[in-house]
């Protein structure tokens, strides 16, 4: 991995020496560098395309945030066909989503090794409108639709965002209301029955003081697999049934005042996933009750299910997923004068969602849950607020923000489910559970960029530096079937901070380096004794340095982009379950147990050799492993255990391709692929299936934008062209008691055409 930093120290050196070379400079033109690379830039963004970003809470040029952020434009988004969370991971640097052990919907993200928490927070926060979403539904299919971009951030995010986050957030940002009457409906239609529509429609009530913007979209396509019976025969699962809506007010009662609101519902109804069966344990239950004596057809179940293949099934349970969600945000922005804005952020958000999910994937009694009657599984509340203070000093040499931040998460009623586990269910059918978490959150932050050229002090210069104080409160009460209830509540405070230097050895090229670190919030194990060690767990925490290079200029006379980023973190109080003797009982605890270190490499690169056409590719590799466990207890199940959720090869590569055909129209042509490598999901060395194959998956596009001179597109998709079969999700309860290994499989090839008409 050395060779990696070494690699990217020399790019970066190479850059430092000459950049005006690499924009075939002759050396002697000291004096016309500066405003012949100033043109190169602005010409090379004319071309490549560029994507305004808000990584540090404003307004910034992609290439200019020394930060290592991956942003798709609305165009990009469609190109690569990403309408859910699989497919933005999949052209994503170092991101992944897992899923599996629950249906699609309820998948996480996880990035640069840093994914679920044991009763936490995700170590990657979602964000919709500068809002946290940790009950949000953003990224599922039908969430896509009307966004002004979705933006990627890699690496520890604490000092400026509303939460902590150990591997990045995922900024999805609404379009939101211009002064233009304008809009668009698409229409869709392809295989599977798959029919969509998508429209948005904004309009400019009062000139430049009030802006209305109303968008939505309604899916339905059916399922690509199939249950085989004996119970439900006929059924198709990972069906799509969905319908959302955004209406977003923008007021200026006056000067110097904005009052920006977003309001969402989103709805979903379906079959649930179809995971399939790929291991059954022949000895489950023995000796004191063997499934092969007590469930007729469980000799033969793993042999069935490879006679059906990776997409037909046979389920015993009812599988639904059906989701309700709504959410306010409101901004509220004061300009106090030229060089002060105050901004505050508020929301509030409700989900309800209930399942009903087979475990086992067989048509046998083994395990599983749903929440069909009683307790929804979830439905939690959210409410956030922000206050911050953003300014400019001396002559903008200095950019700061300062501010506080609260969210507090609550329950419009108790969550539950039943649950079906062999033996126990067989005697007593399915077991009522109640599992009710709350947690709050408050913070103070500040952070400032001081721009030392600006400040007539280095040409080229800028250094930032941030910290952040958070103090966490979560409690948990849990109610399983006649056990006595168990409940607890853990407290924890601690500092994040931020300290980066950024230096632009011409316009269009910089580099920089950063150190940082952030948190996941601790939490408390209910069924242990006040008094002993375990009854609570310390917050995750994670410092990094990340070294990176920038640049976008011409070499050859050929427009070109290049990113390099390269890190190295030290992963602390990592979190995991352990089986403990307390109080004469085994009991199954969430602990600090290990330390680990996790690096890595993220490479981003467009050129566009000819007029029209560009290329573009990513590749990241991450590297990392334990290094230290806690205990021996902690050992027992680490030894030999992979890191979860670091494939150590991701690669992505893209063509686009637009040729003005007069009065025809314009012909707009893209295809992307991606690869990903194995990785594992596995929090301990007790996994019967360490890893999820690696695969790689091919999307292709080809329309006529503007037919005729008019405002209608024609779009021809396919994604997945190939085929292939991938798993991009796996459950494994082998050797933990429930006896089986699952896969949940991506989706098939897609393919159809779209209808678009804009004004």
């Amino acid at each position: 991995m050395r060779s990696l930093f070494f690699m990217t120290a020399s790019a970066v050196a190479i850059a430092l020496i000459d950049p005006a070379a690499a924009q075939d400079a002759p050396a002697d033109a000291t004096a016309t560098a500066t405003p012949a690379a100033s043109e190169q830039a602005e010409d090379v963004s004319s071309t490549l395309g560029d994507i305004v970003v808000t990584a540090r809470r404003r307004e910034e040029r992609l290439q200019d945030v020394p930060l290592s952020v991956t942003a798709f434009s609305p165009e990009k988004l469609a190109d690569a066909r990403i309408v859910n969370r699989t497919d933005l991971a999949n052209f994503t640097p170092s991101l992944i989503s897992i899923t599996g052990g629950y249906p699609g919907e309820f998948a996480f993200f996880a990035l640069r090794g840093q994914g679920p928490a044991f009763g936490s927070v995700p170590g990657v926060v979602n964000y919709f409108a500068e809002v946290p979403a940790l009950v949000g539904i953003d990224g599922r299919v039908g969430t896509f639709y009307d966004l002004a971009n979705v933006q990627v951030l890699a690496g520890p995010q604490g000092t400026l965002f509303g939460k902590n986050a150990t591997g990045g957030n995922i900024l999805f940002e609404p379009a939101r209301p211009t002064n233009r009457q304008e809009g668009y409906v698409q229409l869709e239609y392809g295989n599977l029955r798959d029919v969509r529509a998508e429209f948005a429609v904004n309009l400019p009530i009062v000139d430049d003081r009030v802006l209305l913007r109303v968008a939505g979209e309604i899916g339905r396509r059916d399922g690509y697999t199939k249950d085989v019976g004996p119970f439900f025969r006929g059924k198709d699962y990972d069906n799509l049934g969905y319908q959302s809506i955004r209406a977003s007010l923008t007021l200026r009662p006056v000067d110097g005042v904005e009052l920006y609101t977003v309001a969402r519902y989103h709805h979903s109804d379906n079959n649930g996933p179809g995971t399939v069966l790929q291991q059954l344990d022949p000895a489950l239950g023995a000796p004191a009750a063997p499934a092969a004596l007590f469930l007729p057809g469980f000799g033969s179940a793993l042999s069935n299910q490879q006679s059906y293949g990776p997409r037909r099934v046979a389920y015993d349970i009812d599988e639904f997923a059906r989701t309700d969600y709504w959410q306010v945000v409101n901004h509220a922005t004061v300009s106090l004068g030229d060089a002060l804005t105050l901004k505050n952020i508020a929301s509030y958000s409700e989900l309800t969602y209930r399942y009903g999910y087979d475990y086992d994937a067989t048509p046998l009694s083994i395990s599983g849950q749903t929440s069909a009657t009683g307790a929804p599984t979830q439905a939690p509340t959210y409410f956030t607020e922000e206050l911050q203070l953003q300014g400019r000093l001396w002559q903008d040499a200095v950019n700061f923000s300062v501010g506080g931040y609260y969210d507090r998460s609550g329950l419009r009623r108790d969550q539950g489910l039943f649950v079906i586990q062999f033996p126990l269910t067989a005697v007593v059918g399915p077991v009522p559970a109640i599992v009710n978490n709350r947690a709050r959150s408050h913070a103070v932050f500040g952070q400032a960029t001081i721009d030392l050229g600006k400040a007539g002090l280095l040409p080229g210069l800028s250094v930032t530096g941030g910290l952040r104080h958070t103090w966490d409160e979560t409690s948990n009460y849990t109610q399983i079937f006649v056990l006595p209830a168990t409940s607890g509540t853990g407290k924890f405070d601690y500092t994040s901070y931020n300290a980066s230097v950024d230096y632009a050895f011409a316009d269009g090229v910089h580099a920089y380096v950063t150190a940082r670190d952030a948190f996941k919030a601790g939490g408390v194990n209910g069924p242990v004794p006040t008094d002993s060690p375990f009854r609570t767990f310390p917050p995750e925490k994670l410092e990094d340095v990340e070294i990176g290079l920038k640049s976008q200029l011409r070499i050859a006379g050929v427009p070109t982009r290049f990113n390099v980023a390269a890190y190295r973190g030290i992963y602390t109080n990592i979190q995991r379950t352990t089986q403990e003797a307390i109080g004469g009982t085994i009991l199954n605890v969430t602990r600090t147990a290990a330390r680990g270190r996790i690096q890595g490499v993220e490479v981003t690169a467009a050129v566009e050799p000819v007029r029209g056409l560009a290329l573009n590719g990513s590749y990241s590799y991450t590297d990392a492993k334990y290094t230290q466990v806690t205990d021996a207890s902690a050992g027992a199940i680490l030894q030999g255990a992979a890191f979860p959720y670091t494939p150590k090869h991701k690669v992505t590569l893209g063509a686009n391709y637009r040729q003005d055909l007069g009065a025809a129209g314009t012909l707009a042509l893209s295809t992307n692929w991606a690869y990903q490598s194995r990785f594992s999901t596995a929090q301990n060395n007790l996994a019967r299936v360490p890893y999820l194959p690696s695969y790689d998956t091919l999307a292709v596009r080809a329309g006529l934008q503007g037919i005729g001179g008019s405002n209608l597109d024609f779009t021809l998709f396919m994604a997945n062209a190939t085929d292939n079969t991938f798993a991009t999700g796996l459950q494994d309860l082998y050797n933990v008691g429930g006896g089986t290994v699952t896969y949940t499989y991506g989706e098939p090839r897609t393919y159809g055409a779209q209808l678009r008409f804009h004004w």
